[in-house]
């Protein structure tokens, strides 16, 4: 999609995949605002002083820093995005289960799970703006797409401010347990229906149902993006 007219227009905006990807975008960016409230409470707890604390903040994101940057590495090399996103849920997920049960468990394994939920979160998040993209036929689209699953997903930062009660603190059980389901519902499960949607859409294409648009006239026909009946889609 090399034209921006009004059929191209309202291909754009009648893309299920855009707003998919805008809702995944959302549910694990909540995660990535989340940290900045939460980490220096718990880190507190472990009784180090304000400096020592923000110097125990470096290795709970160089470690998401370095985790991310071979996951990229692996899922381009593997052409592959879905299992990346999910394994990123999971591990958050598996963060936020360890504070939900603050009470019973030490404060060393809260520290822990900081690493988790922020690791998690660091590999999910560039994944889903990459795996939208990699949807999207022709610069206009590409570029239209990004504007909306950024602009509308960071509405995951106003969530994740008004999650984390101060009266809650340190357990903040309305805020880890908000985050959480953002990550598990809106990021796993739009992530779930991406998957087999596209695949179901290849299947189809594989099989010539998508073959009638060859009829299109030649300028609607170029113009198509991803619609292009010879268009496949990244899983």
């Amino acid at each position: 999609m090399d034209r921006l007219d009004k059929r191209a227009a309202r291909r754009v905006f009648l893309d299920w995949k855009i707003y998919c990807g805008t809702l995944m975008y959302m549910g694990v960016v909540t995660t990535g605002y989340s940290t900045s409230f939460f980490i220096p409470t718990i880190l507190e707890q472990m009784g180090y002083t304000s400096a020592m604390s923000q110097i125990l903040t470096i290795p709970i994101f160089a470690c998401a820093t370095i985790v991310a940057i071979g996951t990229a590495f692996a899922t381009d090399k593997l052409r592959h995005r879905f299992s990346f996103i999910i394994l990123g849920v999971v591990v958050g997920s598996t963060g936020y289960a360890m504070m939900l049960n603050m009470g019973s468990v030490s404060v060393g394994v809260r520290y822990l799970a900081c690493f988790l939920i922020t690791t998690g979160g660091y590999i999910s998040q560039p994944i889903t703006l990459a795996w939208l993209s990699n949807q999207m036929g022709g610069h206009y689209k590409r570029s239209m797409a990004a504007a909306i699953q950024i602009g509308v997903g960071n509405y995951g930062g106003i969530v994740a401010s008004n999650i984390f009660l101060s009266m809650e603190a340190p357990t903040y059980k309305t805020g880890f347990g908000s985050a959480l389901a953002f990550l598990i519902v809106l990021c796993g499960g739009m992530a779930i229906v991406m998957f087999f949607g596209l695949k179901a859409e290849n299947n189809k294409r594989d099989r010539g149902g998508r073959d009638y648009r060859h009829a299109e006239e030649v300028v609607d026909l170029g113009n198509m993006g991803d619609d292009h009946p010879d268009f496949r889609f990244t899983t």
